[in-house]
């Protein structure tokens, strides 16, 4: 196993602006939580000047993607209370000017100095030899990187008062961050430099001898360029909005791991907005390992932790076994029979008979994101229902016959004994625009960045087709504008529906009602989805209770404000 060459961790400092570029002095904002205590976002006394810190890392690599992920959270919660980055080195104000630095903290790791052969009697020795062979070549380095100032820190070496660069979201360029590194370990050789070229010799085959991957940066190093902001009013805004944009495009992903899952995402976004770190062990199974201080815990799929029991996720599969434990726990679920694929068919048929011309749900016994439902909100016939029978036998050997129950249903997320969240999932949907086929219409809508990044299109598989055509309207149809139709009759996310937060409009009854189906399993995590009808009455029916409910639709809705649920999950593993 190759031993770490070093560790690396970058500062970089900032202003906060309104949309007239005026400098924000104000509170420390509140969703980065206690300013003492976040390791990634910190301000000075006066709230004037903002610091983003990544943690350190064993490669530049890692250290500037957690710039990148931090700089973006940054971006977006500061989008929501309508402020901006200032990305430029200097900000003028009537009385002063203030001049932004990044700043990279270096050191070596010991056991690969000892590999090297390096000649040192301690490591504290060594790092005061690296700046005194730096400074000896200072005024032919600082013709390549710009002016900076290099200290010898408790734990390394410091190189600072590198000028914030517009050019970058981040402040720093990974071209430049790679040429200062090369700059690092070419201090190990303490030649003294005459010229330019010299230097940039020298930097080549130091890149080459610690193998340090700078090669094409050093091949184009005269091409070089310190930012020196020096722009017009309108390229000012162009930066700023530009950078905008992209921080909050990123809202619903990591820039280098597109596999996790969306509640991945969520959690660690959150985890940055508080400064806890995150190391992503299995993008394809979403691993993530979180960490503050001596402290860590693993979650997979943002929402699998140690504090669920195991088998909660394998009750909570089997629909009619957790219908019969909420029903012995006194809640509502709606009755429902059980089918048997290896049943006769006339036996079926002879079951169903008091289904046929009636309102019903078909679903198979174990199922999730809404795979091989088929909701009959309308008198269902007996051909209808034994298609959708055999439609859902196809995800289950034994499939579940509910009673349809009038109104709407919603998505109660629950997270340690308490119901933090509701939404509405509004079933999967085409406003008509007067020319485009509906076909043409879900691949506009699928484009959009909510249903895209989230991975939650709206599907078309053969229960769209079959609503279509009750509804008299088949792909190629064109809708006249700004009419409305539905595609199904399942309301999930993950087939195309869209939430809406209904957090603050549903009555607490109903809130409770969440609460006490999520303490029957005793799940510290999970949605519990409800259908409600009228609001001023108490009646309801719980379809279902979820170990993986998918709360990034609640966290990011795609109609309102949203709940912080990554808070909340970092707050029950005592994380925060």
């Amino acid at each position: 196993m190759e031993v770490e060459k070093y560790k690396l961790n970058i500062e970089r400092e900032f202003v906060r602006t309104n949309s007239k570029n005026e400098i924000i002095d104000d509170k420390f904002p509140e969703v980065f939580g206690d300013k003492k205590k976040n390791n990634f976002i910190t301000s000075d006394d006066e709230n004037k000047i903002f610091k983003i810190i990544t943690p350190k890392e064993n490669n530049i690599y890692d250290a500037y993607d957690k710039l990148e992920e931090i700089t973006n959270v940054v971006i977006e919660e500061l989008y929501k209370l309508n402020q901006n980055i200032w990305p430029f080195y200097t900000y003028k104000t009537s009385t002063e000017q203030i001049k932004l630095y990044t700043n990279i903290n270096f050191s070596l790791n010991k056991s690969y100095c000892e590999e090297q052969n390096l000649n040192f009697k301690n490591i504290d020795e060594l790092y005061s030899k690296i700046k005194t062979s730096i400074e000896k070549n200072y005024n032919i380095i600082n013709k390549i990187v710009g002016d900076f100032k290099i200290d010898l820190n408790k734990n390394g070496i410091k190189i600072s008062n590198i000028k914030v660069d517009s050019s970058s979201k981040c402040g720093i360029t990974l071209d430049t961050l790679k040429i200062f590194l090369v700059i690092l370990f070419s201090g190990l050789e303490e030649k003294h430099i005459s010229s330019l070229d010299e230097e940039i010799e020298l930097l080549k085959k130091v890149n080459k001898k610690y193998y340090l991957k700078a090669d094409e940066v050093l091949e184009n190093i005269k091409q070089y360029k310190d930012s020196t902001d020096k722009l017009d009013k309108d390229e000012i805004k162009k930066i700023i909005e530009k950078y905008k944009e992209e921080g909050h495009n990123s809202r619903y992903c990591l820039q280098n791991y597109k596999k996790l899952v969306s509640e991945s995402v969520v959690i660690i976004k959150d985890a940055i907005s508080r400064g806890i770190d995150y190391e992503i062990l299995n993008e394809a199974k979403s691993i993530v390992k979180f960490k503050i201080g001596d402290k860590s815990e693993f979650v997979i799929e943002g929402n699998k932790t140690d504090r669920d029991s195991y088998i909660f996720p394998i009750i909570t599969d089997d629909k009619y076994i957790a219908k019969q434990i909420m029903k012995e726990n006194g809640l509502n679920v709606p009755k429902a029979i059980l089918l048997k694929k290896s049943m006769d068919k006339n036996d079926i048929e002879f079951i169903l008979q008091p289904f046929f011309d009636s309102k019903l749900v078909v679903k198979p016994r174990n199922t999730n994101y809404g795979i091989g439902i088929t909701v009959f909100s309308q008198n269902a016939s007996k051909e209808q229902i034994l298609k959708a029978i055999e439609y859902a036998f196809k995800f289950d050997d034994n499939v579940l016959i509910e009673e349809y129950i009038k109104g709407m249903e919603y998505r109660f997320l629950v997270i340690d004994g308490k119901c933090l969240s509701i939404c509405h999932r509004r079933v999967a949907s085409v406003v008509g625009d007067g020319k485009s086929t509906i076909k043409q219409l879900i691949e506009e809508k699928n484009k959009e960045p909510w249903h895209y990044l989230t991975a939650t299109p709206v599907k078309m598989d053969e229960p769209v087709v079959e609503f279509l055509k009750l509804q008299g309207y088949d792909f190629e149809t064109v809708l006249p504008k700004d009419k409305r139709v539905f595609l199904r009759t399942n309301s999930n996310c993950s087939t195309g529906g869209e939430s809406i937060d209904m957090t603050d409009k549903i009555p607490d009854y109903f809130k409770k009602v969440a609460e006490k189906a999520a303490k029957a399993f005793n799940a510290k995590i999970c949605g519990v989805d409800i259908i409600i009808d009228d609001f001023n009455k108490k009646d309801y029916a719980i379809i279902e209770i979820n170990d993986n409910p998918g709360y990034s639709i609640n966290e990011w809705p795609y109609e309102g404000r949203g709940q912080k649920i990554g808070i909340a999950i970092l707050e029950l593993l005592d994380l925060i």
